[in-house]
């Protein structure tokens, strides 16, 4: 940590702005806008997402992309193999019918056997099959022409459409992003989109240029990105000079980052955290609050959502705003893939300020006296579930 705390004297001014940004906090409003963006599109649209349900704001997705089909656009559909498994079947037929291509990221073995797929050698099956099972897209992320693009953590799910699911609507938040970085977003889509081999062949051809982040777009389908990105994450914490806002949704941290939380809070500055009371992974909150008590000692005030549920993915860090995919977990850090986008305009730090200030009024402050009155039962099989981090 010497490194990180080098940090404080460091300036973290960005070099690049998007042409435009606008962040959504809302189902409803991001989906329409959404809708707007595929039904202009002249060329290409490239659309991945971890979950893309067959549901009243699927269809309607689905619909716009069809229309766009239909117009000469070039088209792709890339949903994630477990988090789509339910619809994956549906999705392949109205693809070939609606003239889009679709692929299933890693998709599970059991559904490419019950379609016939050969099997390879026992051993070599067995170890990818394990590897794929374990690394999943977890990007929600729509490409238009090459110059726009849909970030943040919405799925395609009626649940995160407020005029669909009423009180029982997700908490989220996405972004709208136009510029030249967007080519960053693009090229990572097109290197997940093909399987190794074609890689290979395209970088051979000098036409394969690897997917890289930028000060815009944070990546992580390499290694090399994963450990970047976190260690810029550590020293933009630990460097910081007045506060540290955090709402992730599954809230699983390493050590690394507990320090740098206490580190910033021990230094005097606002460090909040804003987690799920309640989530779609029932005993999440329970291994998150495993790490309340060392981070209320060290200054740190963790907050539980308890409007809904509560899915955003966003970092405020002094005057550094993040939006995106990632959460603060092993999954996100070493096996998932996740995109994130940086937003410098002040506009949209001021959105997700105020957005957290409203949160704060559906959230409970967790103290060190309530975090010890909750039932043992929840805090002992919240540490026992900690032996399986790693896959958390």
């Amino acid at each position: 940590m010497r490194r990180a705390r080098s940090a404080k004297t460091t300036p973290f001014e960005l070099h690049s702005r998007w042409d435009s940004s606008r962040v959504f906090h809302s189902g409803d409003e991001f989906f329409t806008a959404l809708e707007a963006a595929l039904d202009a599109a002249q060329g290409r649209l490239d659309f991945e997402s971890y979950i893309f349900a067959t549901d009243r704001i699927g269809q309607r997705i689905l619909a716009a992309l069809a229309r766009a089909a239909a117009r000469g656009v070039k088209v792709r559909l890339l949903v994630d193999g477990i988090g789509s498994s339910a619809w994956t079947s549906d999705l392949r037929k109205w693809a070939s019918s609606a003239g889009v291509q679709f692929k299933v990221f890693h998709q599970p073995p059991w559904e490419r056997w019950w379609r016939g797929a050969e099997p390879g050698p026992r051993r070599t099956r067995l170890r990818e099959t394990l590897r794929r099972l374990n690394n999943r897209n977890h990007r929600k992320v729509c490409i238009i022409d090459g110059r726009a693009a849909f970030v943040g953590s919405m799925n395609v799910i009626d649940c995160h459409v407020p005029s669909l699911s009423g009180a029982e609507t997700w908490r989220d938040t996405g972004a709208c992003v136009e510029g030249p970085e967007v080519e960053v977003l693009a090229r990572s889509f097109e290197w997940v989109w093909f399987g190794s081999l074609r890689r290979l062949a395209l970088r051979l051809r000098g036409a394969g240029r690897r997917d890289e982040s930028s000060e815009l777009v944070r990546l992580n389908t390499r290694r090399r990105q994963r450990e970047e990105n976190y260690l810029d994450l550590l020293v933009r914490i630990v460097g910081s000079a007045r506060r540290v806002w955090i709402t992730n949704a599954y809230f699983v941290p390493d050590g690394s980052l507990l320090r740098a939380l206490a580190a910033a809070a021990q230094g005097g500055v606002d460090v909040r955290i804003l987690v799920p009371q309640f989530t779609d992974v029932w005993f999440i909150p329970w291994v998150a609050s495993a790490f309340h008590l060392g981070l209320l000692r060290a200054g740190v005030r963790v907050f539980e959502y308890t409007g809904s549920v509560l899915h955003a993915k966003t970092m405020v860090v002094d005057d550094w705003a993040l939006v995106g995919s990632s959460n603060l977990n092993h999954r996100s850090l070493l096996h998932d893939l996740e995109a994130d986008v940086v937003l410098p305009d002040e506009k949209d730090r001021t959105s997700l300020e105020r957005q957290f200030m409203i949160d704060m009024e559906s959230a409970q402050e967790v103290t060190i006296g309530t975090w010890q009155e909750r039932p043992w039962i929840e805090r002992a099989i919240g540490r026992c579930l900690l032996l399986f981090r790693y896959v958390l």
